[in-house]
């Protein structure tokens, strides 16, 4: 309470100086304040760590974290694979071809040996039969001639050298046809060599040509399979996204329904505590955080006390419903103080 002398002085002091006098000491007391801010805090904490915990929710449990669409790991075979895979089967391939045709050719080259083979036994026989068959001639002639007492005259001699040359020219007949024979067979053989060698060299070139055609159809069927791989792992990557933004949506959702649900059941309470006041464990702290500030603003000066608690930041979110119990308190006392002018 103020004295008469105060107030006298404050007769001789301008508006301003008052409002500056006033506001002085709303700030000193906002700053003694600081110390029951604290105190009320602490009643603050001990009331909320007595409420019930929320139950953590379980985000992953009520909405699944995977829509169970998997992308295809894949990784496409590299030029030099191919090359060698391909490089590989038509080797394989060609190995056997040049077996089929080299075994064609030791075939048919067999069988023309045995023709060969058989002309030589011809002409060895042929050999045989001449000599067997002009010994029986000559034979016969000596007989004959004997027979007719020209054993030695000059016509036995002339018949048994005319079958001697007729045995020669036989025998060189036979040769030569032998010789015939062999000479064609020879000329098959070579001829079959002609055409094993034309036949490996056409090998190797269609090889060749296969080879640059499979590698580029494996390739092609490679990049075939990239694209199909990819375009299928971009629709799962898009669907997983959507998948995952519906996921947040109705995450969201579920939070916000779960805030207004918990911001209407506090609604309701604050009305009811408004309409019938706090009670049980609430009551008992905010009554002692009632007391702390009744004894803290008591102790101003009525005139700055009811200013000094609207100007607090803190008071009425510590105080709740009774705020305007202790700003009606103060502002009864301040209204009962007692002025000299």
């Amino acid at each position: 309470m103020s004295s008469l002398w105060d107030e006298i002085k404050d007769l001789f002091k301008t508006d301003q100086q008052l409002e500056q006098e006033r506001q002085e000491k709303i700030n000193s007391a906002l700053k003694k304040e600081a110390d029951v801010s604290k105190k009320l805090a602490e009643l603050e904490k001990q009331y909320q760590d007595s409420l019930p915990k929320d139950e953590e929710i379980d985000f992953d449990k009520l909405f699944p974290t995977e829509s169970g669409l998997k992308e295809i790991e894949y990784t496409p075979e590299s030029d030099e694979s191919i090359e060698k895979r391909a490089q590989s089967a038509i080797d394989s391939e060609k190995k056997k071809s040049q077996t089929k045709i080299k075994d064609m050719y030791s075939d048919a080259v067999a069988a023309l040996d045995n023709d060969k083979d058989s002309a030589r036994q011809t002409l060895s026989d042929s050999y045989s039969n001449l000599a067997k068959l002009y010994d029986e001639l000559k034979e016969k002639a000596n007989e004959d001639s004997i027979k007719r007492g020209m054993a030695r005259s000059s016509v036995a001699t002339n018949r048994i050298d005319a079958l001697d040359q007729s045995h020669v020219q036989s025998a060189t007949e036979a040769e030569k046809a032998y010789i015939g024979a062999a000479a064609k067979i020879d000329e098959e053989i070579s001829k079959l060599q002609r055409d094993k060698d034309s036949a490996l060299e056409q090998l190797d070139l269609k090889s060749a040509s296969d080879l640059e055609e499979s590698i580029a159809k494996l390739k092609s069927e490679r990049d075939a399979k990239v694209e199909e791989y990819e375009k299928y792992n971009n629709d799962i990557r898009k669907k997983n996204e959507s998948f995952q933004e519906d996921r947040q949506k109705k995450i969201d959702a579920y939070i916000a329904d779960a805030k207004a649900k918990k911001a209407e059941e506090e609604k309701q309470q604050q009305e009811y505590e408004s309409k019938y006041g706090y009670s049980g464990e609430k009551l008992e702290n905010y009554t002692e955080r009632y007391r702390i500030a009744y004894d803290f603003y008591s102790a101003l000066s009525p005139d700055i006390a009811v200013d000094a608690l609207k100007a607090s930041p803190n008071m009425k979110y510590y105080l709740g419903n009774l705020y305007d119990k202790l700003l009606s308190s103060l502002q009864s006392k301040k209204n009962d103080q007692k002025y000299y002018f």
